[in-house]
């Protein structure tokens, strides 16, 4: 009878859950509401619900309970009671290829849209990455390598990366935004875009959104004057919080709406813009796979439109290196051939962290 409730609680999920909010801010609140649940249950429903969305679009028509205890079997490595109460035959530790076979999964359909992917990525490692929750990544900011390894025991990917287990309680041991940054290593990638032979004096963060990624400018180029600017006031305020813990006293910020209105002459003249801009989000979808599931393609061609908008009010001085963490090529490739009419292309690529446990970016760097 636990096991049948167990079962029941989690396909209720399914039957309440509509995607309107990030599934773990949901199920926080599902959670709240319903303190007769223990943390073992709660771990476990979680699980379930996350592997029900993890196979994204496979296996669409199988009734819910059947989809879900096949989630449950491809995305865990671990004996669970449950799943051995409903199918014996299923064995948790055996390799990934033996458990597709057995389950009849088509890989393929986990992620339907491969005629949409950019160039250069690998479908079908995409389409597998679902099944396993990305890893959480930190950058070492300068001048904290020693006293970070020293403290943190993980996986140190060179030059400034550590690679550590999801739920890690970093925050027991170090203040993030001051010694590091908790930043995907796709996204940390991004630095190689950024440099250059001559630094820049000047750098403006068109949508800053949680401002990352000007944390790793500073810190490439910590002389460089910082402008910040996005759509959202709320960003901003975050950013004022954020910086003055990373120690970015002295920027600018102001609010816009780039698909709009052109930014003020002084901002537009930077040296270095980065345009990280509104996409769809797909390469970040294994940490979220919620989205995958309740994903209309058709927003592809409304971040695409809308990604076209905002380039079009931006004419950088010297550099603009345009990223998104989108696989789509019409967020992608399409936007780059648009840029081409106007600047000169120096590289540009997908940034694929899907057979390293971390998200897929795609980024390019334009000069005049």
């Amino acid at each position: 009878m636990r096991f049948d409730n167990q079962l029941r609680h989690a396909l209720g999920i399914l039957d309440t859950y509509t995607g309107d909010l990030p599934l773990h801010v949901w199920l926080k609140d599902f959670y709240r509401a319903n303190k007769q649940m223990g943390a073992r249950d709660r771990r476990l429903l979680s699980t379930m619900v996350y592997g029900f969305y993890r196979l994204g679009h496979a296996l669409r028509d199988q009734p819910a309970a059947d989809r879900m205890l096949t989630g449950l079997y491809l995305c865990n490595d671990q004996p669970i009671d449950l799943l051995r109460h409903f199918r014996p035959d299923w064995d948790p530790t055996a390799p990934l290829a033996e458990k597709m076979a057995a389950t009849g999964i088509e890989v393929a359909d986990i992620f339907p849209w491969k005629e949409e992917l950019s160039d250069g990525i690998d479908h079908e490692a995409f389409c597998l990455s679902f099944l396993r929750q990305p890893d959480l990544f930190v950058r070492i900011r300068p001048g904290h390598e020693e006293a970070v390894r020293r403290a943190v025991a993980g996986e140190f990917i060179p030059p400034s990366t550590l690679r550590l287990p999801n739920g890690y309680k970093l925050e027991e041991l170090l203040t993030p935004d001051n010694e590091v940054v908790i930043q995907d290593y796709s996204s940390q990638r991004i630095a190689t875009f950024l440099q250059s032979d001559q630094p820049p004096t000047s750098f403006w963060d068109a949508c800053a959104a949680s401002g990352g990624k000007t944390i790793l400018a500073h810190d490439l180029f910590p002389d460089m004057e910082i402008t910040v600017s996005d759509i959202r006031e709320s960003i901003l305020h975050n950013l004022r919080a954020r910086f003055r813990t990373a120690g970015i006293e002295h920027y600018r910020s102001f609010l816009i709406d780039l698909s709009v209105d052109s930014p003020p002459e002084r901002t537009a003249s930077a040296d270095l813009v980065l345009a990280d801009v509104p996409c769809t989000g797909s390469g970040t979808w294994s940490r979220t796979p919620e989205q995958l599931y309740f994903f209309n393609p058709q927003k592809i061609g409304h971040y695409s439109a809308l990604q076209k908008k905002i380039i079009g009010h931006l004419a950088p001085n010297a550099t603009l290196v345009y990223c998104t963490c989108s696989v789509f090529k019409k967020e992608n490739e399409e936007i780059v051939a648009h840029l081409r009419k106007n600047l000169r292309l120096q590289r540009a690529g997908v940034i694929a962290g899907y057979h390293l446990r971390a998200d897929t970016l795609f980024a390019a760097r334009f000069t005049r």
